[in-house]
């Protein structure tokens, strides 16, 4: 018998451990004492305001460097969560004119919750952005490029699907755009959305549905430029359509997922300057469609104010503002919000089909101004809004870190391109969720499930008949018999 001591495997403690802990155990340790001075009268809102943005954009800086050049979707979400939810707060910091916790939504003459409200409001979002970035800092591991070569024989049949899909898509999204023109603007999606997707017959919205899908598994697995580019323009091209009809918020989250799978492909450092270039071009052009989009009649005198842009696009922040002032109005409905956000990306709803209880988005509206809801206008949503309905700040703690541990299992499952496409068709609703609902990206998911299914039987019908038509006339069990006799 041997007498050497049996080694057991030790708990593997990620090396970068000590490091993460020592960040998160600071921001905090900042958030504290800011909040107790806060509570003493010794912090204004303001300042609070101030130190929000200092908290979030240097976790953003953090996110860049410490995940490889912003190689992780922790660092687009952060990026996101400031720009929806902090988006007014930034201006503010940046000199704007403007009051960044006043509640400006609606067309309703502005007002401002009381002292202790905002704060809650700023620690929530502060919070949030620690807890989404402490597993993603603490899990981190770099990944090697995906190889390709399990994937390449899956092109001719994915470009066939998609070029063949393209004109219907393109065909339906100028139906839309059409519509939409003829019934008064952007705001005829929300006033008969029913109306809006019978201008286009129902088996060419069938068809366009393969369309994304497809692109998205071509982008994941091409590797030749040519093509992927090709691809790509010709993608963007037939979904201006719905840029010019001002619903810009999809386009923009599938914009930030293709950088995302971009990055991951590539081996190359990432370029502090390209990414600035191309938020700088994403950011004039949201602000020309919302432009066009509020007053189309004086769309050629454009004028480009960033600080107003950016204080435009935070007012999800009066989201989360409304839904902490009027939590004991809004907590009871909580159950059916979150059914609303899973049927989200199957069911399309209206103005007409409200219903109180049923949506945040839509009660929020109807709370603040009923008449400019009956005409289209609304708020949106936001998971920071329903997770302090669910909970206080403690669910909101609680579930941002659940969100950091999904954003960290979408960089590990970004490893090989099958898992990849999945990560690419969720990551938008992810990203937009400082905007919409806190479950909307489950919906997603199960929709993409959906549709890779669908591919995945395209595939199988297209390799039957491959492999037909590729077998000589004649060559069979019968034949190979006779040969040999």
């Amino acid at each position: 018998m041997s007498t050497s001591a049996q080694s057991f495997p030790a708990f593997a403690v990620p090396s970068l451990a000590p490091t993460a802990a020592y960040e998160v155990l600071g921001y905090l340790a900042a958030v504290g004492v800011a909040t107790l001075c806060f509570v003493l009268g010794w912090l204004t809102v303001n300042g609070a305001v101030v130190l929000t943005v200092a908290v979030l954009a240097s976790l953003i800086a953090l996110a860049w460097f410490r995940f490889d050049g912003g190689r992780h979707p922790c660092f687009l979400f952060l990026c996101t969560l400031l720009f929806f939810q902090g988006g007014r707060l930034l201006a503010y910091s940046l000199g704007a004119d403007v009051e960044p916790m006043r509640v400006e939504l609606m067309g309703l003459v502005p007002f401002s919750c009381s002292r202790s409200e905002q704060g809650t409001v700023l620690l929530c979002i502060v919070l949030s952005a620690i807890c989404v970035y402490a597993p993603c800092r603490w899990n981190y591991r770099p990944l090697p490029t995906p190889n390709d070569a399990g994937v390449r024989r899956y092109l001719p049949y994915l470009y066939l699907v998609f070029y063949g899909s393209i004109p219907f898509q393109a065909f339906k999204n100028y139906r839309y755009f059409d519509y939409v023109q003829q019934h008064g603007g952007y705001l005829a999606i929300y006033l008969n959305y029913s109306g809006l997707a019978s201008s286009a017959p129902s088996w060419v919205r069938a068809i366009s549905l393969i369309t994304l899908p497809a692109f998205l598994a071509i982008f994941v697995f091409e590797s030749r430029k040519k093509f992927l580019w090709l691809t790509t323009a010709v993608y963007l091209v037939t979904a201006s359509w719905i840029l010019l009809m001002g619903a810009r918020l999809a386009v923009f989250g599938l914009i930030l997922a293709l950088w995302y799978v971009a990055r991951v492909k590539s081996s190359r450092r990432s370029r502090i300057a390209v990414l600035l270039v191309s938020v700088l071009m994403l950011t004039v052009a949201a602000d020309v469609i919302q432009k066009n989009r509020e007053d189309p009649d004086n769309a050629g005198n454009y004028e480009f104010l960033p600080l107003k842009f950016l204080a435009a696009q935070g007012v999800s922040l009066n989201v989360t503002e409304v839904a902490v002032a009027y939590r004991e109005m809004f907590r009871r409905h909580i159950v059916p919000y979150l059914f609303f956000d899973l049927e989200s990306a199957f069911v399309a709803n209206d103005t007409r089909n409200y219903s109180r209880g049923k949506s945040l988005d839509y009660d929020i509206s109807v709370l603040l101004s009923p008449r400019m809801f009956s005409s289209g206008y609304g708020v949106g949503s936001s998971f920071v809004a329903e997770a302090y309905l669910m909970g206080g700040i403690g669910a909101v703690a609680a579930i941002s870190l659940l969100i950091g541990f999904g954003l960290h299992l979408a960089q590990r499952f970004s490893r090989n391109l099958p898992s990849l496409l999945l990560v690419a068709m969720v990551l938008p609703a992810v990203l937009t969720m400082p905007r919409s609902g806190l479950l909307n990206w489950v919906s997603a998911l199960v929709r993409s499930a959906v549709l890779i299914v669908l591919l995945g039987l395209g595939w199988k019908l297209y390799s039957l008949l491959a492999s037909i038509r590729q077998k000589p006339l004649g060559e069979g069990p019968t034949v190979a018999a006779a040969a040999v006799r």
